[in-house]
């Protein structure tokens, strides 16, 4: 799968996005059932960070199998890719909640990695004439054909400057910064991010950031998109 993708499956309910969920799988499911989450009409995308720091990180990995249920790579399913391959990156999985991983066996591990690797850093959802974005942690671009671009680019080695997946998951940038440089996004409705816990969601122009600290308060913030 690459980098960008775009949904071509139908939606015949609603659109819904959540937060890191880090491994909280029981208060996914209690949260879906207290807003009537349709289990067979409805879509649920998640911004990345399934696993870490919670206890039930394979249940939360199992997700990726629903047909309700999709999400874009966050830097702990990247942290979990890497870790197999670098011993620094291992060190920092381990460090931010990632010890579970290095428990498991080899091919548990790398099927994981493999799934995770395969997730896009990009989501496209077009739903009843609005298109939004998800992406974990940062849109560089204020074009979202252009921060689409940036990724093909990339990939042809025809982009200079740090590696826009990178960005994408690792980056703060626009909800950190005063800097000036980042407004609205032109060509998508809204863009939907988590990766930075805020106490409530928080919006900036036609961005969201619905990390609110599931792991870390049990506030799962669930956004239904047909109400922004």
């Amino acid at each position: 799968m690459g980098l960008v993708k775009v949904w071509d499956k139908e939606i015949k309910g609603k659109l819904w996005a959540v937060g890191d969920i880090h491994g909280c799988y029981n208060l996914l499911m209690n949260r879906l059932n207290e807003i009537g989450f349709d289990f067979e009409n409805d879509l649920l995308v998640a911004v990345g960070d399934l696993v870490d720091r919670g206890t039930q990180n394979l249940e939360c990995i199992e997700l990726l199998s629903k047909p309700w249920f999709t999400s874009v790579k966050g830097n702990h399913e990247d942290l979990c890719v890497w870790g197999l391959e670098q011993s620094a990156a291992k060190q920092c999985h381990v460090e931010n909640g990632g010890e579970w991983f290095y428990m498991l066996d080899g091919k548990k591990m790398h099927d994981i990695a493999k799934t995770f690797d395969a997730l896009p850093v990009v989501l496209e959802v077009n739903h009843n004439g609005k298109r939004f974005g998800f992406v974990h942690g940062h849109i560089e671009q204020n074009d979202w054909e252009e921060f689409k671009q940036r990724f093909d680019l990339a990939e042809q080695g025809n982009y200079l400057g740090r590696n826009p997946a990178d960005l994408a998951m690792w980056g703060r940038e626009r909800l950190n910064s005063d800097a000036t440089q980042y407004t609205h996004v032109s060509g998508v409705d809204a863009v939907i991010m988590g990766h930075t816990v805020t106490q409530k969601p928080c919006k900036r122009d036609n961005c969201y950031w619905i990390d609110t600290g599931a792991v870390h308060w049990g506030t799962m913030t669930i956004l239904d998109l047909s109400k922004i």
